[in-house]
């Protein structure tokens, strides 16, 4: 029996991927020190007294600081190379960053607009390339969700032309 071809009824071992591991967590660990960083910024901007700066930032300042440790310490360990990352280990990084442009843009270029274009842009780095579907997924998955938001939930969101 050959070593490359798996016996009757077992399944194949996982493919080790050709990148280093790794560049998920530090990714995630990135944006969630941004994140921690930003809801603090936001506390001491509307904080009223001294008990929230008390409460959150010396939390935020642990977090971010140990976040940015975690990253850091398993860059350095795993030796991560964001230029060597296949094209299957990036689409995760950048749907997750589409995401957070999004979610940071939609209160100006509208729910409807900023959804569009999300649906486009995600089906692209998904690797769809036929326009017409890439429209037609984009157009009808905006306005269902407009609509499904203000008519059905009621909940008012900014919108350019629904």
């Amino acid at each position: 029996m050959s070593r490359s071809a798996p016996a009757a009824g077992r399944a194949k071992p996982p493919v080790a991927a050709e990148t280093a591991m790794g560049v998920g967590a530090v990714v995630f660990a990135l944006l969630a020190a941004i994140a921690m960083a930003s809801y603090a910024y936001s506390v001491v901007q509307s904080s009223r007294t001294v008990a929230d700066y008390i409460l959150i930032l010396p939390t935020a300042v642990l977090g971010v600081a140990a976040l940015l440790l975690a990253a850091v310490r398993e860059a350095v360990k795993k030796g991560v190379s964001f230029g060597a990352i296949s094209r299957a280990d990036r689409q995760p990084v950048l749907l997750l960053v589409l995401t957070v442009v999004y979610a940071a843009t939609v209160p100006y270029a509208g729910f409807d607009v900023g959804t569009a274009v999300f649906i486009a842009l995600a089906l692209l780095i998904q690797g769809e390339r036929r326009v017409w579907l890439i429209a037609l997924a984009a157009l009808l998955g905006a306005g269902l969700t407009a609509w499904l938001f203000h008519d059905l939930l009621l909940v008012r969101m900014p919108v350019l032309f629904l």
